[in-house]
């Protein structure tokens, strides 16, 4: 991806998904995508609130509600996945003051990488 100004996510033989690299990791179009393009965390759920700049999806792996502001839109409870990169994550003690884009869990291991360290969580799913 360094190299490429674009690229093509590409499936069974058929383009799943064309973009800059920045915007096939940040905002994949598929599960398949998400996967294929570096580390993700997903999450299955439903659309609550369609609102028409972002969206509010509930899952049942997820106490609260997660905002989403990029291009989706969809009628009241349709199913979506949602893809959460590692590094967007923030691991605190404290419960964050927004309603929304947290999760409760339970640190089950920590790996030390140099310049950063990988937090496995245990959310209260057992996700």
């Amino acid at each position: 991806m360094t190299m490429a100004s674009r690229l093509a996510v590409m499936s069974e033989g058929k383009i799943v998904q064309i973009g800059s690299p920045g915007e096939v990791y940040e905002y994949p179009n598929s599960r398949f995508s998400a996967e294929f393009i570096g580390s993700t965390n997903l999450f299955e759920g439903r659309v609550v609130e369609d609102e028409p700049d972002h969206i509010f999806v509930e899952s049942d792996d997820l106490e609260a509600r997660m905002y989403v502001s990029h291009g989706v839109t969809g009628p009241l409870g349709m199913p979506v996945g949602i893809s959460v990169r590692p590094e967007r994550v923030h691991v605190s003690r404290e419960k964050p003051g927004s309603k929304h884009n947290w999760a409760r869990g339970v640190v089950t291991d920590i790996a030390y990488m140099g310049s950063y360290s990988l937090y496995h969580v245990r959310l209260p799913s057992g996700k």
